[in-house]
């Protein structure tokens, strides 16, 4: 009787019936993990490419603002120059008008035109009574464009859209190789914009070219010399948007 109920056992498919079922449950449970943690990986991708795209737009829009902005802005002064009766130069002084916009009807404050202004005049300061081996013709400034107007500048209502974006702003004095036009001064522009962190992370330059053009002249004698004051004007055109941490020239891919 026993030796036929082990038999049986010996014989029965219940055991491997019961041991394929769990291997199924095993290799279902797993596939599942797998297909999970694929539609997470997938669901966290497009969230990162959505990031990544919304701070390359804002990014962009702010260096497209930026640009409309400055090239709608003109700056003039007047160049002071004091001469002895030998010619020789005695003192040159540099006083700027009040800032002006070439379109009214574009959103240009006048509080962004000052800026820029006040970048220069600072820029130009560096350079007095400065010895040329110790000139300094690069001025350089970070804010932060935003609706609060973070940062060490004040709000600029251009940007009450946007989000938050780091700008760095850089501005090269360069002056005019030919010897009578020495006091001929253009004033290149390089404002390199960021938002974001790490792969979502957009970098943006924008650069300008300035330009400057003499708009009046007038010269006084007197018995101890003569004093010669110069009117001019300056502006800027846009050079061009370039992605990603390096200016590059036309053509460049």
């Amino acid at each position: 009787m026993l030796r036929e109920k082990i038999r049986k056992k010996l014989k029965s498919e219940q055991g491997t019936s019961i041991f394929f079922g769990l291997l199924l449950f095993l290799v279902a449970s797993i596939l599942s993990v797998v297909m999970l943690e694929g539609a997470v990986t997938t669901v966290k991708t497009v969230a990162s490419d959505r990031e990544s795209e919304q701070n390359q737009l804002s990014c962009t829009s702010a260096a497209q603002v930026l640009r409309d902005s400055i090239i709608n802005i003109k700056l003039s002064a007047m160049v002071t120059v004091k001469k002895d009766t030998t010619g020789a130069n005695i003192k040159t002084n540099k006083n700027w008008n009040s800032s002006e916009v070439l379109n009214s009807s574009l959103a240009t404050p006048t509080d962004f035109a000052d800026l820029i202004q006040g970048y220069l005049k600072e820029l130009d300061a560096q350079n007095e009574n400065v010895a040329a081996t110790e000139k300094m013709d690069t001025l350089t400034k970070k804010l932060t464009l935003s609706t609060s107007g973070a940062g060490s500048e004040t709000a600029i209502t251009q940007f009450k859209d946007l989000n938050p974006i780091n700008t760095e702003v850089t501005i090269k004095r360069i002056k005019s190789t030919d010897d009578t036009k020495a006091n001929e001064v253009t004033y290149d522009i390089t404002v390199r914009l960021s938002t974001g962190n790490g792969s979502d992370s957009s970098r943006v330059i924008l650069s300008l070219t300035g330009k400057v053009k003499q708009t009046g002249q007038s010269v006084t004698t007197t018995n101890d010399g003569s004093t010669e004051a110069t009117t001019y004007e300056y502006t800027w055109e846009a050079k061009d948007i370039f992605y990603g941490d390096t200016e590059r020239t036309l053509g460049d891919s």
